[in-house]
């Protein structure tokens, strides 16, 4: 997106930019006449009625949803034409008329523990009901973004008003947005792009520039940079830009996470994870996202995706290099499906339950990887994670004091991960 459009873009769709991804500032009483779609995304909803119907649309000429009761809750999704488009509490989604239910302007909501709950964030209606289904357990949210090109030139992966309105929700809910900024063309992380970047001074000016100026316009909380399949010979120039862009976006208030690839050693010559010198890294930026999947990856032979004594040895590294409180553990809310040979294909959890059962497929458990898993057809076989396998995840988070988690992504996850991350996390 031509950075000279985002103000006029900015300043159509919200009333103010300091909601997003932050505190609120104090506001009015809402009524009817006052209100604007970004002061009430995200916000609770109390019906007013003795019994109002709900609509499936935003007007009397649509059919009944249900009906809800005076004092009975529901979360405000958009305003239109004098109706708030609403999502109940098992979940439906309705109309309702703007004179039959009072905004209950949120409060911030006290998680249990004092870990960061980040969710990765792929525009779109999976990760867009996760979030407004589960806005209450997350701290922060990460949308993809931008893409960073070679000449150091931001290019947009979203439409302006669905960006929008994700970040008015999750303003609204006091859930932090942290732009996710990468290097994925054509389908893959360009190594030849991110190193073109990192080489040319000139264009790595313009890079910082246009992410400051981006996440100042868009009002969000800061960057989750994503640069990956770094060559390992660029090592030096990664930690340079990394330090260049913090320093310039600390100055404007603003935070910096970096996602990195997992490592149990630190071998700089390694194609894959070498470029990342966790420790160098992180003297410069908030929190490093270590990216603790893949182990076993769709192009590789069949495995957990990340079995709990490799994340551990995972995690142990890089509290060696880098201090716990900075660290944010990486978890993965999928599951891949191996042929005999050949590549993988990639699973949501509610995709894996199906097919589970599509098949007969028993659900086993690896005990000592502490993951579940299951074959079926010709010796195909499924692994992935749910509940159970991500408690034990979550507990190193409590035995090594880290941070807290990121989970990719938000729309993949098993639904009962939610009041475990609440119940396990300290």
């Amino acid at each position: 997106m031509n950075q000279n459009i985002l103000i006029p873009v900015l300043t159509l769709l919200f009333y103010i930019t300091s909601i997003l991804g932050g505190g609120a500032p104090d506001s009015p009483a809402l009524t009817p006449g006052n209100i604007t779609a970004s002061a009430v995304i995200g916000q609770q909803g109390e019906i007013v009625g003795d019994i109002v119907t709900i609509r499936t649309g935003p007007g009397t000429q649509h059919s009944a949803l249900t009906s809800l009761k005076q004092g009975e809750t529901a979360v405000i999704l958009d305003l239109q034409d004098g109706w708030y488009e609403v999502k109940l509490t098992d979940g439906r989604i309705g109309w309702v008329a703007d004179y039959l239910i009072n905004i209950v302007p949120s409060k911030p909501q006290v998680k249990p523990h004092g870990k960061t709950v980040l969710g990765y964030y792929l525009l779109g209606s999976s990760s867009y009901n996760s979030l407004i289904q589960n806005s209450n357990y997350l701290t922060a949210i990460a949308p993809w973004s931008w893409g960073l090109d070679s000449y150091g030139k931001l290019n947009a992966d979203f439409d302006a008003k669905t960006l929008a309105q994700v970040l008015m929700f999750s303003g609204n809910r006091e859930v932090e947005t942290y732009a996710l900024v990468h290097n994925l063309f054509n389908g893959s992380f360009d190594p030849k792009v991110v190193s073109a970047l990192l080489n040319n001074q000139a264009a790595r000016i313009r890079a910082v520039n246009e992410i400051k100026t981006a996440l100042v316009n868009w009002g969000m909380t800061g960057i989750n940079l994503d640069l990956e399949n770094v060559p390992a010979a660029d090592r030096q120039a990664l930690t340079e830009f990394v330090a260049e862009l913090s320093e310039a976006l600390h100055a404007e208030g603003l935070k910096v996470t970096m996602a990195v690839p997992a490592k149990t050693a630190d071998n700089p010559n390694n194609n894959f994870s070498g470029a990342y010198d966790y420790a160098a890294l992180g003297k410069h930026v908030d929190q490093l996202v270590i990216m603790a999947y893949d182990q076993h990856y769709r192009a590789g032979p069949p495995g957990p995706i990340a079995s709990i004594k490799w994340v551990e040895d995972v995690i142990k590294f890089a509290v060696s290099q880098v201090p716990a409180e900075k660290i944010i553990l990486g978890i993965p809310n999928y599951g891949y499906d191996w042929p005999q040979s050949g590549m993988a294909d990639a699973l949501t959890y509610d995709q894996t339950m199906q097919l589970a059962a599509a098949n007969s497929a028993s659900i086993r458990w690896q005990g000592e990887d502490k993951v579940p898993y299951f074959t079926y057809g010709n010796n195909r076989q499924v692994w992935f994670e749910n509940r159970y396998s991500i408690k034990y995840k979550l507990e190193l988070v409590n035995q090594y004091q880290l941070n807290g988690i990121a989970l990719w992504r938000l729309g993949q996850e098993d639904s009962g991960i939610w009041n475990v991350i609440n119940d396990t996390l300290k």
